[in-house]
């Protein structure tokens, strides 16, 4: 079954948003969605509405930062062998080309190596800490992994390497002790909206100096793309990274991302149309073992090799999107068994699943019942997979409670990396959704929409509507704007378009309206816009109105609570 939402409207505060409206010249309703996004100051609101290159704070207050630098910089100097080793997703791409380019931009001698999650799991393999203690390397920098990996670093210390980790992974208890931990998550610094992307694009920046902001810019397209494919909140510095950064990435310096670019007809500078586009091709190599390809296309200077890369990410996103296909057939199969009163986490397995393909599943089995979601590839010995959550519960905090019985794990709240042993496989599943039902209750298992504002059809207008574009870029953290409108007669037009009436005033919807009768009252929640001058609803939800006499009025107020 698919979870229906129940619909939540952010607590409005009219008083408060008409004083930030004054202040910066807005529609108070367009003051009222910055507040509804953390924004409740004149000088956050400006830069939030102006996301530039100038609203990047000072670099060294991302925790261990300042330290990390020093010590690079002391490599470059000595012409001391470094070595980067990052993650094989496109966070942990884009982050460690942006670090191998800027390193060798200064004069450093430095080579880069990419993890091969299905040959050696997730995070820096003992094979390669075996092989550094025999080699010249003197420097290793771990990027997009190594913060929960203390006893590789304590043994590659031990054989005189140091270690610089640049990471977004929350730290778990007995976190790693390398020369420089340069992870927003402790402390009180800067960037906890930062993934590795951003991260290593505020090591370029204190690198780089303050003098040589036009080639910090460059390297904005590789970070905008780590930004989006890992889901980063965009927010904070995230929105500079992005506004600056997206016009790069369609418009690439580098060869091979231009290339990729005309090959998928990536072309706007929106977050969903680049994510939608490219970022699986990227991907692709990644879930299958082998990032090579796609760790070139990224190269400033890739010139010779394209086609052949190309020709690999493509064969590449070919499979991985067979494959998905079919598990995803099969996980359906296995949840349509589940009774879900028992199934708070939703824990589907199978021998054969390829394990980089439980990402992609976890993530579509939570958005689409509602819950958390753990989806394990199985072998003889153990399951490796991932789970995605949803916004009221911590998976991670629940792994955590789980540990005694887990192999490994680690990742954020909403999204977890595990191998599990099998012998521990039942009682895990057990344990976990016992943590679930604890932590939730049953309320905490209805998908809810959160809604911007409740209003009248009335209160739809140009100028607020036009206003709320410069809260661009969308997505996680900063979703499109969007209302509740109540008591609408809905007339479809087609099955994707209808016209949305209050009896007084007329307005266009984009939707799905095939199933609705033709006759009483709907309300809604859309996304407002202006296509060539007009007024449009894009519905993404629509139900049957209760009888006025029952049904809460939105004429009193400009915005309110919705009821369920």
């Amino acid at each position: 079954m698919i979870m229906h939402a129940i619909w939540r409207v952010h607590p409005a505060d009219p008083q408060r948003a008409d004083r930030l409206a004054g202040g910066l010249g807005v529609d108070p309703i367009t003051a009222q969605l910055l507040m509804n996004r953390g924004i409740h100051d004149h000088e956050q609101a400006v830069r939030f509405l102006h996301p530039t290159l100038e609203t990047l704070g000072d670099p060294c207050r991302v925790p261990d930062l300042a330290q990390g630098v020093d010590r690079l910089k002391k490599a470059i100097a000595r012409r001391e062998p470094i070595l980067i080793f990052s993650d094989s997703d496109v966070d942990g791409l884009t982050a460690s080309v942006i670090l191998y380019e800027v390193l060798r931009e200064l004069g450093a001698v430095v080579r880069s190596r990419q993890s091969n999650r299905i040959a050696g799991g997730y995070g820096l393999p003992r094979t390669l800490v075996h092989q550094l203690t025999r080699s010249s390397t003197r420097l290793l920098i771990l990027v997009d992994c190594g913060t929960n990996q203390p006893e590789d670093i304590r043994c590659l210390r031990a054989k005189g390497i140091e270690t610089i980790v640049i990471d977004h992974h929350v730290p778990l208890d007995g976190w790693a002790q390398p020369h420089a931990l340069i992870n927003p998550h402790r402390g009180q610094g800067i960037g906890r909206e930062l993934c590795s992307a951003g991260l290593v694009l505020k090591v370029a920046q204190a690198l780089l100096g303050e003098g040589r902001r036009e080639r910090l810019a460059a390297y904005f397209d590789l970070a905008a793309l780590g930004t989006l494919a890992d889901c980063a909140p965009l927010v904070g510095e995230n929105r500079a990274i992005l506004a600056e950064g997206m016009p790069r990435v369609v418009r690439s310096h580098r060869p091979g991302l231009r290339r990729l670019c005309e090959a998928t007809r990536t072309y706007r500078p929106e977050p969903d149309h680049i994510l939608r586009r490219l970022t699986p091709h990227l991907n692709a190599s990644g879930r299958l073992g082998d990032v090579t390809a796609a760790w070139k296309l990224l190269l400033g200077d890739a010139d010779e090799g394209i086609d052949e890369w190309m020709a690999f990410t493509a064969a590449a996103h070919t499979v991985t999107k067979q494959l998905h296909r079919r598990i995803m057939v099969e996980a359906e199969e296995q949840v349509s068994r589940f009774h879900f009163r028992d199934q708070f986490v939703m824990v589907v397995k199978r021998q054969g699943w390829h394990q980089g393909l439980m990402g992609p599943l976890a993530a579509r089995l939570a958005e689409r019942y509602g819950r958390p979601a753990i989806a394990l590839a199985m072998d003889e010995r153990c399951g490796i997979g991932s789970g995605r959550s949803v916004p009221l519960f911590n998976l991670l905090d629940a792994l955590q409670a789980c540990q005694g019985l887990l192999v490994r794990f680690g990742g954020h709240a909403q999204a977890c990396g595990l191998t599990v042993d099998r012998k521990h496989l039942e009682e895990f599943c057990a344990r976990v959704n016992q943590r679930a039902r604890l932590a939730l209750g049953r309320e905490g298992l209805i998908k809810t929409r959160l809604v911007d504002l409740e209003l009248p059809l009335s209160a739809i207008q140009p100028r607020w509507v036009e206003e709320a574009e410069g809260l661009a870029p969308f997505g996680p953290g900063n979703p499109r704007p969007t209302v509740v409108i109540r008591h609408l007669a809905v007339i479809v037009t087609s099955p994707q378009t209808a016209t949305l009436t209050d009896g007084t005033k007329r307005m266009v919807g984009k939707g799905r309206f095939q199933a609705l009768a033709p006759e009483g009252y709907y309300d809604v929640v859309a996304v407002p816009s202006l296509k060539a001058g007009a007024l449009v609803l894009t519905v993404s939800d629509v139900r049957r109105a209760l009888p006025k006499a029952e049904a809460p009025s939105v004429e009193t107020a400009p915005w309110r609570l919705a009821q369920t």
